[in-house]
């Protein structure tokens, strides 16, 4: 007899063989997390969902259905039961419009979601109900109606650097946003203009002490960062670009101790503006072409100051400007998808021009998708045409999509089918430098981009890869994806929703939210640890209509960790809950609901290091339960030449109980001599979060024959 097995556990690889895995890999992982043992990962908890309402907005999937007439209303407690004449053709968990009840507070009538569906009856759910039920009731089709909110469209992070409690999720619906506090879990409204409603995906983003909301060809908005108040979003700056005038008020200059205080009205500098001077009067500023100034401090609207180791000056009339621009001028916020802040500048793709009025601007696509522009120095309305563009690989079949910022003016640029390193000083891209890593790879997703340690982490067409800082930061492209051991996860990634893949780097693990298989949503978590180097879960929830759109890292203390938002208005923390269970908002304004993790674990193929057929005879398990929950999972195993699977029952059937709270076991199972050439133990948890910390496999080999084995 030989015995084999693991007592430790560093991740899963689903690419090769089960039986040429190495010691202490696994061929399958699924909600889980690997630390030298394998356990169910701790569960994902709903934070807040301020998007809550008593009727339900539309969201895809959805059914069109004929509208059927209840026989039979009743209400007990918060739950209404409708019974038909005739079978309903109702899929249960999908949205329909109830209408026609009567003497229920509060009013359940518009969009609902189903329950439960059986042969002559639906039930839905209305939080508070009372009263009696009266009516004619009618269930038909969901409804869209304008004035309900139907879908977060975007959301980020931000803070108060000046308020160490401040940390927030900002997320935006169709009607307005709201900034939901992690430290005590309040949310407030902000506002969108009059009238405007967000009817497409946005990219939020805070930079300057403001939130910006960017819609892809239409006028940004932003919001100041105050909470005070009625908080609003308000347009930038928008239509043609008015060059600054001639700054010249009389008696404008004063100059003390070295610092120039300027008053105008209404002068529209900012912090770090450049000042031009082009009339010194009498004082020793410098007026030369090639000098400028740079703003210190704005007190006011009216209001400017910058140093100048100058002589003292008292009231005095002198005249300044703003750089002027060369060629086609400045423009304001080119309306773009998205941006990314870079050394207290945006960079954006330059995709439209914005002309005409304030307020009605003609936005122009430009039909172009391979450049980018770079915003002046904390001033996000000024964007030079000329000098603050740049363009890649202009004629090729390949575009602009992602943008990371990285170390001494170094730009990744990401482009669909090639990355390119660029050193920008400033916002003068006339001097930039362009370097292709590669035209082998290109960027999928944005949103999957982390910069790890010494690696920048992507998703490409061929998987999950990593380009690592060599040679003083020169990047150089790996030939291999990270992501090989599990390409056949990777493979079913669908390719022509691959592009909303989100990702974010928290605890020493990437976490990358994809959608698999026939999903058009991200309905699946991939889990890399960068302590073990290994993938070690696909991460999944019991419930289809549950996704992530998007991942931020936010909060601190313990607040701090990785939350995920999806489109039905819900901000969840990720490994969040001690018990085996997921907390989940999966529609606007309907109840959250607790879905069991169910976690899967498949060992490595144990061949006994031998390609003869063998005799497995048993198996022994080191399982040990939680500190906060009793457990259950069922046993079985895979038998590879000849090809079959037997299940050996449940813990609690062999044990005669549930694995107590904080208790372990070492559990010793026949095999029955199953011959064959290797054997996979497979475990399937039904309760609780138990950890598997080793497995035995005993047999022996039992043909040895030079013939053909029949």
């Amino acid at each position: 007899m030989i015995d084999t097995g693991d007592v430790v556990f560093s991740g899963f690889n689903d690419y090769l063989r089960p039986d040429q895995l190495a010691d202490g890999m696994l061929s399958k992982s699924g909600n889980a997390r690997i630390n030298g043992s394998w356990q169910v990962r701790p569960g994902i908890d709903v934070i807040s969902a301020p998007l809550a309402t008593s009727v339900l907005g539309l969201s895809l999937p959805f059914y069109i259905y004929a509208d059927a007439t209840a026989t039979v209303a009743s209400r007990a407690g918060d739950t209404v039961t409708l019974t038909f004449g005739s079978p309903p053709v109702f899929v249960n968990g999908s949205t329909v419009t109830i209408s026609g009840i009567t003497g229920l507070t509060p009013d359940p009538n518009g969009n609902r979601i189903l329950t439960s569906v059986t042969a002559s009856q639906v039930t839905f759910d209305v939080p508070g109900l009372s009263g009696t039920i009266g009516g004619t009731v009618v269930v038909g089709s969901p409804s869209i109606d304008t004035e309900v909110v139907q879908s977060v469209y975007g959301s980020c992070g931000y803070s108060d650097p000046n308020d160490e409690a401040s940390n927030y999720i900002i997320i935006a619906s169709n009607l307005k946003a709201y900034a939901i506090n992690l430290n005590d879990l309040t949310n407030t409204e902000i506002l969108y203009p009059t009238d405007l409603l967000v009817s497409q995906s946005v990219d939020l983003l805070q930079f300057n002490n403001k939130v910006f909301i960017f819609r892809d060809g239409k006028v940004a908005l932003e919001w100041d960062g105050d909470l005070t108040g009625t908080p609003a979003f308000t347009e930038v700056a928008n239509g043609d670009y008015t060059q600054p005038v001639l700054l010249n008020a009389s008696d404008n200059t004063v100059i003390t101790n070295g610092q120039v205080t300027v008053s105008e009205t209404a002068h529209g500098l900012s912090v770090g503006d450049r000042v031009y001077v082009v009339d010194s009067n009498a004082t020793q500023l410098d007026d030369a072409d090639t000098t400028f100034y740079n703003v210190e401090t704005v007190p006011t609207a009216d209001s400017f100051t910058f140093r100048a180791t100058i002589d003292d000056a008292t009231v005095t009339t002198c005249g300044f400007m703003k750089r002027q621009s060369v060629g086609l001028g400045f423009s304001h916020m080119p309306s773009p998808p998205w941006a990314v802040a870079f050394q207290y500048r945006l960079i954006m793709p330059f995709r439209y021009t914005t002309t005409g009025t304030l307020g009605s601007p003609t936005i122009t696509d430009r039909e172009v998708r391979d450049e980018l522009i770079v915003s002046d120095i904390l001033d996000t309305d000024t964007y030079d045409q000329i000098y603050a563009q740049f363009r890649f690989s202009p004629g090729t079949a390949d575009y602009l999509v992602g943008i990371l910022g990285f170390a001494d003016d170094k730009v990744v640029i990401f482009n669909r089918n090639s990355i390119h390193l660029v050193q920008v000083a400033g916002a003068n891209t006339e001097t930039a430098n362009n370097q292709l890593l590669t035209s082998e790879v290109g960027l999928v997703a944005r949103k999957s981009v982390q910069q790890i340690g010494d690696q920048i982490v992507f998703l490409s067409d061929n998987g999950v890869y990593g380009a690592s800082f060599v040679d003083l930061y020169n990047l150089r492209g790996q030939s291999v994806p990270m992501s090989k051991p599990i390409q056949k996860t990777i493979e079913r990634i669908n390719k022509d929703y691959a592009d909303k893949a989100v990702s974010a780097y928290y605890d020493n693990r990437y976490y990358l939210a994809v959608p698999l298989d026939d999903s058009i949503t991200n309905n699946a978590i991939l889990v890399f640890n960068f302590l073990n180097a290994q993938w070690e879960s696909v991460d999944t929830v019991q419930d289809i209509r549950w996704e992530v759109t998007n991942f931020i890292v936010a909060g601190d203390g313990s607040a701090r960790g990785i939350y995920a938002v999806n489109q039905k208005g819900g901000v969840h923390q990720l490994d969040a809950r001690t018990d085996d269970k997921d907390r989940l908002i999966t529609a606007i304004g309907a109840l959250q609901s607790d879905k069991v993790i169910i976690g899967e674990a498949n060992t490595r193929g144990y061949n006994l290091n031998s390609m003869d057929r063998k005799k497995f005879n048993s198996m022994e398990l080191h399982l040990e339960s939680s500190g906060d929950n009793a457990s259950d999972l069922t046993i079985g195993a895979e038998f590879e030449n000849t090809d079959s699977e037997v299940e050996y029952g449940s813990l609690s059937s062999i044990n005669g109980e549930v694995l107590s709270t904080a208790e372990d076991i070492s559990l010793r199972l026949r095999m029955g001599n199953r011959r064959a050439y290797s054997s996979v133990v497979k475990l399937q948890t039904s309760q609780g979060r138990p950890k598997l910390r080793a497995v035995r496999v005993r047999g022996a080999t039992s043909f040895r024959s030079q013939l053909r084995a029949e």
